[in-house]
């Protein structure tokens, strides 16, 4: 009977452990798990609200300065913290009143996972965007699977709900229509 209590003893001073290691294992993963799956959404509101701010700032330089176009389809948004300019054109946007220019409009150039936003010139008009590469929560990736250009039905995408929308708010947000 001791010997019996004996083993009984050893087997669960070994299987504590053991039990106790599953446990704490089953913890981290659900804590892993729940990180990845916020970052992804997280994402996808830091974007959507990116966008928005980056959509009213712009809006505010077309009724200031007057934009009349821009240099390429996909245009880094890399020059909003620029105070003072030469020249009708910052970064790739020219300016019908660039002596109107109000900027710095933010004190960093807003990226989302190292990239860079970008003013979309489409044919329905100029849109902001997360750029190329940008991977969203429901795995998609800007550039790769979501191909933002020239010719894409933008409203269609935003419309379908479920590429450009999150929780009813767009990832990708037009800021004025084109005038030619």
């Amino acid at each position: 009977m001791k010997a019996n209590l004996k083993n009984k003893k050893k087997l669960f001073a070994y299987a504590l452990p053991i039990i106790t290691g599953f446990f704490l294992l089953a913890l981290l993963g659900i804590a892993l798990q729940r990180y990845y799956s916020d970052s992804k959404k997280i994402i996808n509101l830091l974007t959507a609200q990116n966008v928005s701010e980056l959509a009213q700032i712009f809006k505010k330089i077309d009724e200031t300065c007057g934009i009349l176009s821009f240099e390429h389809e996909k245009n880094y948004i890399d020059f909003l913290t620029v105070e003072r300019f030469v020249g009708s054109e910052v970064g790739a946007m020219n300016l019908i009143h660039p002596e109107k220019w109000e900027g710095p409009y933010l004190k960093d150039n807003p990226t989302i996972q190292e990239k860079y936003f970008i003013v979309l010139d489409n044919a329905n008009g100029y849109y902001i965007a997360p750029g190329d590469g940008v991977t969203l929560a429901n795995g998609k990736i800007i550039g790769t699977d979501i191909i933002l250009a020239k010719d894409t039905n933008l409203e269609d995408l935003l419309n379908d709900g479920n590429d450009l929308l999150f929780e009813g708010k767009p990832l990708v947000q037009k800021f004025k229509d084109k005038t030619n």
